[in-house]
């Protein structure tokens, strides 16, 4: 084994017609960030997930270097037959002080082969089951959850032997008993967690129109309550007071202020069967918020009293919150969790184009160019435009 300061190790299968057939390992010290990085490929087509990591998976990667002799490779190894447009493989291992590049490409032997596969079963063991940032599992087939109850925030749709026709008839305001489903629609399943949601397609029109449901336990406070949990994590992003002082909501419905050592709730319930919300500003209790296009605005209900009687509560601003967040991040939101119906129709058309022009692409491919959005951003990206067109 070469002397020297082990400083990366890097894998790559790809380079074929399909830009995300790929596979991607990179285990480097990143001088740009100051930071020791691992990258690996997630579940699906086109993910890569990293992570900062330890000096100990620098010096248990270079023993399985050392281990299976990698440092033997002949660099390229011309295969017997050339297959054009085929996805290749290589791999590199750099060392510094002194300088050393080993690498290996083509048709490489079986010792190499062995190595790599034992590397990258160590380096995924590292990763663990982190998924990649957007990253939902897909679900090809509809058995299963025939018990659920499905709502998109508004309406609600009752457990059905065949849940796909019964969520397609509802699309289509379709209210017969018959088993026969509606023609040219589609759909398409994910699980998150514990929660599933169903994309149902509809293709009959000039364009596709897209509604998206998601399953809940059929009570109507949970669905109250889902709804209002929604429309709060709309406040997730940065802002700041009159101040200057910042703010920072989370997807969960929680703030951070200038004081704070830790988020806490900014609307809550005080229990499973309450759907009254109850929110909390600055150590006190508020009666709410309200989405203006610069940010928000903080709600509390000031009673007046006319000739010594106490007339109706009207609703006065404690406070305005103005985004703090860089144009292109201004809705974090649609990058970490689906939206749902209540969360659309809280907000104007320019502030769904502003969440379009703010839904991220997978930027971690080796390739020099995004290749796609992730499973969240695409699945909201369809359900804003539905919305546009519908409005």
């Amino acid at each position: 084994m070469p002397k020297g300061k082990f400083i990366s190790y890097r894998f790559m299968n790809g380079g074929g017609m399909n830009p995300l057939n790929f596979t991607f390992f990179y285990l480097r010290h990143d001088k740009e960030r100051g930071k020791d990085l691992l990258s690996v490929p997630g579940d699906c087509q086109g993910e890569v997930i990293t992570v900062e990591v330890g000096e100990e998976v620098f010096e248990k990667c270079l023993e399985m270097i050392d281990k299976h002799k990698l440092y033997l490779s002949a660099g390229f190894y011309q295969p017997k037959y050339i297959i054009h447009d085929a996805p290749s493989s290589s791999f590199s291992v750099l060392l510094e002080e002194p300088f050393k590049v080993i690498s290996g490409s083509g048709d490489m032997p079986d010792f190499i082969w062995d190595g790599i596969n034992d590397i990258h079963r160590y380096l995924k063991t590292v990763v663990g089951d982190k998924k990649a940032e957007g990253h939902v599992d897909r679900i090809y087939d509809d058995k299963g959850f025939e018990s659920f109850y499905w709502t998109d925030g508004n309406v609600v749709v009752p457990p059905s032997a065949k849940p796909i026709v019964a969520l397609k008839k509802m699309v289509k305001g379709v209210t017969d008993d018959s088993d026969s489903e509606p023609a040219k629609m589609g759909y398409s399943h994910y699980k998150d967690g514990d929660q599933h949601f169903i994309m149902i397609h509809d293709y009959n029109g000039a364009t596709v129109s897209n509604r998206l449901f998601y399953s809940f336990n059929g009570k109507e406070v949970a669905r109250k309550q889902m709804a209002l949990r929604d429309r709060a994590s709309l406040l997730c992003g940065s802002y700041t007071d009159a101040q200057g002082r910042q703010f920072v909501f989370d997807a969960e419905g929680k703030c951070k202020g200038p004081n704070d050592k830790v988020a806490k709730p900014f609307i809550s319930f005080s229990n499973v069967n309450s759907a009254t919300p109850r929110y909390f500003w600055n150590n006190r209790v508020v009666d709410g918020f309200r989405m203006t296009e610069d940010g928000i605005d903080i709600l509390v209900k000031q009673a007046s009293k006319v000739k010594g009687r106490t007339k109706s509560a009207s609703t006065k601003v404690l406070c305005h919150l103005k985004r703090a967040n860089k144009e292109e991040d201004t809705w974090p939101i649609v990058n970490q969790r689906f939206l749902s119906q209540p969360m659309l129709d809280a907000l104007s058309t320019e502030q769904l184009k502003q969440m379009l022009g703010n839904i991220k692409l997978m930027t971690e491919s080796p390739f020099e160019h995004p290749v796609r959005p992730t499973d969240i951003g695409e699945v909201n990206q369809q359900m804003i435009e539905t919305e546009i067109n519908k409005r």
